[in-house]
């Protein structure tokens, strides 16, 4: 029987990171013009969603694990695929990319930040072909950003774009 500590400790982890995510949401400013979803909705819901997840994923170990007498408990779940086996390097490394992201956001803005973190994102869940995993980033966020910024109005971090949206009159801040 598999020892599921380990997963009890990856979905702390996950909790921890969507408290980070809920925290630094509550600290993005409104901006001029208000909505009702406002900037940060989309952070609350997806530091939310890890939050509860792994508070989830923790409770249903510990009252399955309550029920036995050790600390190891019948595996779930299905086996890995031979050819792409489960990684916890794979997985702790993403987690870490995603950090980098948010953290690189803001100065780096959403037209770099983005395009480098899907194509490292696709290299480190197994594509290799440089072309795909190019043209998915790029066009992903070109899509995303005339989706969001444009159509839906949401202000994104253009960083070192700034001047050169301004005076374009793309952005008004």
């Amino acid at each position: 029987m598999p020892d599921r500590r380990f997963d009890i400790l990856v979905a702390a982890v996950f909790a921890l990171v969507g408290l980070i995510i809920l925290f630094q949401a509550s600290a993005i400013p409104q901006g001029i013009m208000r909505d009702p979803i406002g900037p940060s909705m989309a952070f609350y819901i997806c530091g939310g969603v890890m939050l509860g997840g792994g508070l989830w994923v923790i409770a249903g170990h510990l009252l399955r694990w309550s029920a036995t007498e050790s600390h190891q408990m019948e595996g779930e779940g299905v086996a890995d695929e031979p050819d792409h086996p489960a990684s916890t390097l794979r997985s702790m490394a993403l987690i870490g990319l995603c950090v980098l992201y948010a953290l690189a956001l803001r100065p780096a803005g959403f037209l770099i930040a983005t395009p480098v973190f899907l194509a490292a994102a696709l290299a480190l869940l197994g594509k290799r072909r440089p072309v795909p995993i190019l043209a998915i980033a790029v066009i992903y966020t070109a899509a995303a950003y005339v989706v969001f910024a444009e159509i839906l109005s949401v202000r994104l971090p253009v960083g070192p774009f700034t001047d050169l949206f301004r005076s374009l009159g793309w952005i008004i801040l």
